[in-house]
């Protein structure tokens, strides 16, 4: 199981920085690098079957069929083999990764990869304030996006905007988890976290990041109110933040940050009619492709024609062949019957996933749902032709599930790998207020 462990960390660690390599390092090979967790993926699944990991799971079937039958169908649309093969690797490879996660890691081991991405985050944050401070052909901003503001939403080490969203959201998962669950990590690195995710998240220019981060802290609220205990951690978070807006609001970068965060809000919002239109906007993504759904080919346009990754085959350079939106891609590519049901595929992998973290929830585990609040949007609806909001997706789901297991005991572990023994362990059953998991990673 060490093995396995190892491997899902050095998908975590390429997850992070493979978008760094790509813009700086092996530029020459970018293409390429945007499938280098596939491997990975496909060699840890050969791994779970040796040591007879399991790959039941109600999503297994489903998922197999439907990667069948849609590659089957783009026979009839785009003919193109590579990019139905992208196409294949970007909507059904890493879905039983997914579900392979929780029988490698414990609460123990995500707990530990919280603690490994507050210290990633330290760097990150301040290459997002040095993206952010540079001119917008600044080789620091290979792959960011300029805005009208004279600046650019920074990207970090990820290739796109995204990216450092989905990173950040994360963060702030396990930041909220270590305010409430005292002694699980150190109130030092607590404290210049909470930094770093306010920092990034004014200098982002995302309105997505503040969003994200504050669904967060949202079910962080919830969590405390449903449990009846952590009021106290989520006070001295909200002291924290305070003083840390008192301190960064004195630098001009903060203060320019947050002015641009602020009137992109103002500027989008007078179009979309406030944070109704907003709302609006999210829901959309979602009902506007149900209903045209009759403007696509009964057998869509072919498996993976509506990634960014087929525009670069086809024609050079990437951009969108179809619809922007995730649902409006599913549909495009697949067609109606095919596209609606990998939409309600999703739904319902959504749905498992957040019904485990509310189960552990009632037996007064929070890290699932905290975990899945950073996540839980990304499997719902993101764009998985985006590699890093693919591993994200993926990997968060998976920590959310990993997050609702009880530390186990090695060897008793490994002996019941072996099939002699019979104990299995509840998700989030009989946590103490004060786990254990803050030994390994203090």
């Amino acid at each position: 199981m060490t093995n396995l462990r190892t491997l899902l960390w050095l998908y975590l660690v390429l997850l992070i920085f493979e978008g760094a390599v790509r813009k700086w390092i092996l530029p020459s090979l970018d293409a390429p690098l945007l499938v280098i967790r596939d491997p990975l993926v496909m060699w840890i699944y050969l791994q779970a079957v040796h040591q007879r990991l399991s790959f039941r799971s109600s999503f297994f079937m489903p998922n197999l069929v439907l990667a069948v039958a849609t590659t089957f169908l783009s026979l009839f649309g785009s003919g193109n083999l590579l990019i139905t093969i992208y196409g294949l690797r970007t909507d059904f490879l890493q879905i039983p990764l997914l579900f392979l996660i929780p029988q490698i890691l414990n609460r123990d081991d995500v707990i530990a990869m919280g603690k490994f991405l507050f210290y990633v985050s330290i760097p990150c944050a301040i290459l997002v304030v040095l993206q952010f401070r540079s001119p917008p052909d600044s080789l620091l901003n290979k792959g960011t996006l300029a805005t009208h503001y004279g600046t650019v939403r920074p990207s970090a080490t990820f290739s796109f905007i995204t990216g450092l969203v989905a990173f950040y959201s994360l963060v702030a998962a396990f930041l909220f988890y270590g305010f409430i669950q005292v002694r699980t990590y150190k109130i030092w690195l607590l404290t210049i976290v909470t930094g770093t995710v306010m920092i990034a998240t004014a200098c982002s220019g995302s309105r997505s990041c503040l969003v994200m981060v504050g669904l967060v802290a949202v079910a962080a609220v919830a969590c405390v109110i449903v449990r009846g205990k952590g009021g106290f951690g989520i006070a001295i978070a909200a002291v924290l933040v305070m003083f840390a807006v008192a301190v960064l609001s004195t630098t001009s970068v903060f203060e320019k940050g947050s002015e641009q965060l602020t009137q992109r809000f103002e500027d989008v919002g007078a179009q979309e009619n406030g944070a109704e239109g907003f709302v609006g906007r999210f829901v959309g993504t979602m009902l506007v492709p149900l209903e045209q759904m009759d403007e696509s080919p009964l057998f869509g346009n072919g498996l993976g024609i509506g990634t960014n990754a087929a525009a670069g085959m086809l024609f050079g350079s990437r951009g969108f062949i179809g619809p922007e939106d995730e649902w409006g891609r599913l549909i495009f590519e697949c067609g109606p019957i095919f596209g609606l049901l990998l939409c309600i595929f999703r739904v319902a992998l959504t749905v498992s996933v957040g019904h485990s973290a509310y189960q552990a929830l009632r037996h007064g585990n929070i890290l699932p749902l905290l975990i899945f609040a950073a996540c839980g949007l990304l499997i719902l609806n993101g764009q998985w032709g985006v590699p890093a909001t693919l591993g994200f997706a993926i990997f968060g789901g998976g920590l959310t599930l990993a997050a609702c297991e009880e530390p186990w005991d090695e060897e008793e572990h490994e002996h019941d790998e072996h099939g002699e023994g019979d104990e299995h362990h509840e998700h989030g059953e009989h946590e103490p207020d004060h786990p254990h998991a803050a030994d390994p990673v203090d």
